[in-house]
């Protein structure tokens, strides 16, 4: 089950059917990101459907979540899965284009949009890690600089833990030290000036200066992570992919083709059309986008 959060929901909330008519029901709900768990009470209608209202929390995160529905006797009745996201284009703006329309989209033509833009997501995902936004806590390990190194943009630092222990909270004002995310989104440093500030391993000559993040401790860090906004570029892409979906042009429309027989309708195609999306623009709009590669040891 998919719930879209759009820049002016105030609510949220998933239903599920085919229940006891006005029997009471839990909803259990355990975040598979942050390992998070809450839980609400609903009735359902006279037609068994029971609808529950989503935490607030998610009304600003996205939400990976597994969903179980209890009744009152404490047996399951439903389980499923829940993703709670942002569309990565307008829907409403984005449907009275396709259809040409300046106002007034029918609901059969909104619902249609909605699956086209969750088509075109999927091909965006999987050719960039996702613009999702999560409060979550991540470890990281020191590698004896001044500026603890991250993996994915961060925004928003709540707590940092050194090897278990508290070493800095946001909300108190008794911490020792104080720090910040630098300009980049992509470390954290010391809250004071730069002019001393040592961004590589320790060298003989830097021997006797301290360091902020020891190589090798294990360092939790509670923050925002991921994308605040959907950048405009990637907004702009899920458009497109929309309009080839909606005109059927997906599987056509700049795929590399490499020769067309009309005579036969025998099409050929590069031998790495499977790793674009179809679109040739939406392709180098992906480009900055890719996944890092990411190397290790054997």
């Amino acid at each position: 089950m998919e719930l879209l959060r759009l820049n002016n929901t105030t609510s949220l909330s998933a239903s599920f059917s085919g229940l006891t008519a006005s029997s009471n029901y839990k909803l259990e709900l355990d975040d598979l990101i942050t390992s998070q768990s809450y839980s609400a009470s609903a009735a359902a209608n006279g037609s068994g459907i029971v609808s529950f209202v989503m935490p607030d929390h998610y009304l600003t995160y996205t939400g990976s979540l597994v969903a179980t529905v209890k009744d009152s006797t404490q047996d399951i009745v439903n389980i499923t899965n829940i993703e709670i996201l942002r569309p990565y284009c307008n829907i409403d703006t984005t449907g009275l284009k396709i259809y040409g329309k300046t106002s007034g989209l029918t609901t059969t033509e909104r619902n249609n949009i909605v699956e086209y833009e969750r088509l075109a997501r999927y091909i965006i995902d999987s050719h960039t890690d996702g613009f999702s936004f999560i409060r979550k806590e991540k470890e990281f390990i020191g590698s004896g600089t001044d500026e603890l190194l991250l993996d994915e943009k961060v925004h928003n630092l709540y707590k940092i833990y050194e090897n278990g222990e508290l070493m800095y909270d946001a909300s108190s004002n008794t911490n020792e030290a104080d720090y910040k995310i630098n300009k980049q989104l992509n470390a954290i440093v010391l809250d004071i000036p730069e002019s001393n500030r040592i961004n590589y391993k320790k060298v003989w000559r830097d021997r006797f200066l301290d360091i902020d993040f020891f190589e090798g401790y294990e360092y939790i860090v509670d923050a925002d992570f991921g994308w605040k906004v959907i950048p405009q570029d990637i907004q702009e892409a899920c458009e497109l992919l929309i309009q080839d979906i909606f005109k059927d042009n997906i599987k056509y429309i700049n795929r590399y083709i490499e020769s067309f027989d009309n005579d036969d309708f025998k099409i050929k195609f590069a031998k790495n059309w499977t790793a674009t999306t179809g679109n040739l623009i939406v392709d180098r709009i992906l480009e900055r986008y890719k996944r890092p590669m990411r190397v290790g040891v054997l």
